[in-house]
C-alpha cells in the first residue's frame, strides 16, 4: 500500500462522516471547503476521484440545506470534471444513475437557484463521449421524467429562470448529441427542436451558449438522410451558418440574387463571428452538408462560394484556414466521378491522406505569410 493510499483511507475514515447532510455545519463546512482546495490540483483532483467514499460524500453535499455548502460541493464537482478518468468513475459509482435524474430536473426547476452550478457539473460530466453516452442512456431510460425538448425549450427560452442564466445547459445538450438517439430526438420533425435552436447561432449575449448551440447543430448534419429537409425551406439551416460568417460586402446584383435571402443586402455595419472556434464549428457543419451530391449541389447553388471566399480574406486563425480552403476546394471543384458521389463512404488510400495533409500545411503556410 502507497503512501497516498495510507492517507486516502486515514481521510476517508476522517472525512467520511462529515461529508454528510446530518453532519453540523461547522464541521461539514470547513471540510468540503478542503476538498475544493484540493481540486486546484490535478494531484489533488486524483485524490479525491480515487476515492468512491469521497465522490459520494461530495454528491450527497449538493443537497445540503445550506446555500454555501450546496455551492462549493457543486464547484469541487465541476472542477473534478475536468479528468476523463473521474467523469468515469463518477458515472459509475453507486445509484448514479438516480443522481442524473436528479440533477436533470434540478436544471428544469425554473426557481432553482443553483442550476447554472447543475449545467456546468453536467457539462463537464458529459463532455467525453463515453460518458456521454452512459448519460444519454440514462435519459432514454428515464423518457418519462426527461424529455430532450423540455431541455431545448429552457435553453432557448432565455428568461426560463430568474436565478440562472442557463448557458452550459448548451454544451450538455452538444455534448449529448454526439449520441444518434439523441440526434434523432433534435431533429424530430414534429418538434420544432432544430428550428428553436438555430437562431442562437447568433446570441451575442454568451459565446458558451453560442458554441454549445452550434456544436449541437454540427454533430446533428452528421445523419445524411435529414440532409434533404434541413436544408429545405422547412429548417433553412444554410442561411443560419453563413450569416455568421459573412461580412459587410457588397456583390453585385446577380450574385446578390442567388444567395439566401437572409444574407441579401447586409447592413455596412455587419460583422463576422468572433469566436474562431465557433467559426471553425460552423465551417465544419456546412462540409457535412456537402457530404452527398444533392447536398453539394444546393449548396453551391445557394452561392455559398462568394461568402466563403471573402472569409478566406478576412480570416487570420490559421487553425480555420483548412477548413476554409477544403470548402471552396468542393464549391468550385467538378462534381465526383460515378461511385464516389458520398464524400463520406470514399476510401482514401494512406499515400494519399499524408499527401493531402501536407499539401493543405504548405497552403496554410503560403497563406499565412
Amino acid at each position: 500500500m502507497s503512501v497516498q493510499d495510507l492517507s486516502r483511507e486515514h481521510l476517508e475514515s476522517e472525512f467520511a462522516p462529515i461529508l454528510n447532510l446530518s453532519a453540523a455545519l461547522q464541521v461539514k463546512q470547513p471540510a468540503i471547503e478542503y476538498f475544493l482546495g484540493l481540486t486546484g490540483s490535478d494531484d489533488g483532483k486524483m485524490f479525491i476521484g480515487n476515492s468512491t467514499k469521497f465522490i459520494k460524500g461530495i454528491i450527497e453535499l449538493t443537497n445540503d440545506p445550506d446555500d454555501v455548502v450546496t455551492e462549493v460541493a457543486y464547484k469541487t464537482l465541476i472542477n473534478l470534471a475536468t479528468k476523463d478518468t473521474i467523469c468515469s468513475r463518477i458515472l459509475s459509482s453507486e445509484n448514479f444513475s438516480d443522481v442524473v435524474v436528479k440533477k436533470f430536473e434540478k436544471i428544469l426547476q425554473s426557481k432553482y437557484k443553483h442550476a447554472d452550478l447543475v449545467c456546468k457539473f453536467l457539462s463537464n460530466l458529459s463532455r467525453p463521449e463515453e460518458c456521454a453516452r452512459k448519460v444519454a442512456d440514462i435519459i432514454k431510460e428515464n423518457e418519462d421524467k426527461l424529455k430532450i425538448n423540455k431541455f431545448v425549450n429552457a435553453l432557448c427560452k432565455t428568461d426560463y429562470n430568474a436565478e440562472a442564466d442557463l448557458h452550459y445547459l448548451a454544451p450538455i445538450i452538444a455534448n449529448l448529441s454526439q449520441i444518434r438517439h439523441i440526434r434523432d430526438e433534435i431533429l424530430s420533425r414534429d418538434q420544432w427542436m432544430i428550428q428553436r435552436l438555430l437562431p442562437f447561432v447568433n446570441y451575442k449575449e454568451s459565446d458558451i451558449r453560442r458554441l454549445g448551440i452550434v456544436s449541437c447543430i454540427k454533430n446533428c448534419c452528421f445523419d445524411e438522410e435529414h440532409h434533404e429537409w434541413l436544408l429545405s425551406d422547412k429548417v433553412d439551416m444554410l442561411s443560419f451558418l453563413l450569416l455568421p460568417l459573412a461580412g459587410p460586402e457588397e456583390f453585385d446584383d446577380n450574385d446578390m440574387e442567388k444567395l439566401p435571402e437572409r444574407l441579401q443586402y447586409l447592413p455596412p455595419d455587419k460583422t463576422r463571428e468572433p469566436n474562431p472556434e465557433i467559426r471553425c464549428i460552423l465551417l465544419q457543419a456546412i462540409l457535412k452538408l456537402c457530404a452527398t451530391r444533392q447536398g453539394r449541389l444546393f449548396v453551391k447553388e445557394k452561392n455559398t462560394y462568394i461568402i466563403i471566399r471573402e472569409l478566406h480574406k478576412w480570416e487570420r486563425q490559421r487553425s480555420n484556414i483548412i477548413p476554409i480552403m477544403n470548402l471552396i476546394d468542393i464549391l468550385i471543384g467538378d462534381e465526383p466521378e460515378e461511385g464516389m458521389e458520398n464524400l463520406h463512404k470514399v476510401e482514401i488510400p494512406e499515400h494519399l491522406k499524408e499527401k493531402f495533409i501536407k499539401e493543405d500545411q504548405e497552403d496554410e503556410k503560403e497563406y499565412m505569410h
